[in-house]
């Protein structure tokens, strides 16, 4: 792969140099770090896909009325209250109720890490601790963080796979084909990460 050439006579690394840059350990923590927070944007928009579905809104609307609620609590209350507004499949209310109940007991983990500080060895710590040892003690690792990311993803993939399911949008070679399988899947997660 040929280098780019910067403006003082050097070169910028390649995407490979740069992968293989050697990593301390709080380098590490932050990249696992960065994973779980986009893992868990990726839940984010897959209930906002779900919002615009559930709510008959085009996406003029729904993006808008979604991300106004400043919490991801607050955005459970929109969907809920969408869905009682309408009458869903069966099948569709038994998935995003799960689904809901999931993604209740992870954003708990997900606020540890957007409230948390980061330590000089690689852990992330709660903020709400006075007692250092006690959050030394609880702080989440980077394997902890790409666990949860990983999960997430998982997580997310579920959601929108359901999301092209209810909408007809399926494939001959797709593993998922029902909401039922969806919700399993989903009920078969862990009901909560650390």
């Amino acid at each position: 792969m040929r280098k780019a050439k910067l403006k003082d006579g050097g070169s910028a690394l390649t995407l490979d140099e740069v992968l293989n840059l050697p990593l301390g350990d709080t380098d590490r923590t932050l990249l696992a770090f960065g994973k779980a927070m986009a893992a868990w944007a990726r839940i984010e928009i897959g209930f906002y896909t779900w919002f615009e579905h559930i709510g008959a809104f085009d996406l003029r609307q729904a993006k808008p009325i979604y991300y106004s609620a400043t919490n991801f609590k607050s955005r459970m209350d929109l969907i809920r209250a969408a869905m009682e507004g309408v009458t869903l499949e069966h099948d569709e209310d038994e998935f995003i109720r799960a689904a809901m109940k999931v993604a209740v007991s992870y954003n708990s983990f997900r606020n540890k890490l957007a409230h948390g500080e980061f330590t000089f060895d690689g852990l992330l710590v709660e903020g709400k601790h006075v007692d250092r040892r006690k959050a030394r003690a609880e702080a989440i690792s980077a394997a902890e963080l790409q666990a949860f990311a990983n999960l997430a993803n998982e997580f997310s993939t579920i959601l929108y796979a359901a999301r092209d399911v209810a909408l007809g949008f399926t494939e001959e070679d797709q593993e998922i084909t029902s909401l039922a399988q969806c919700t399993e899947r989903v009920k078969a997660l862990p009901r909560s990460f650390k």
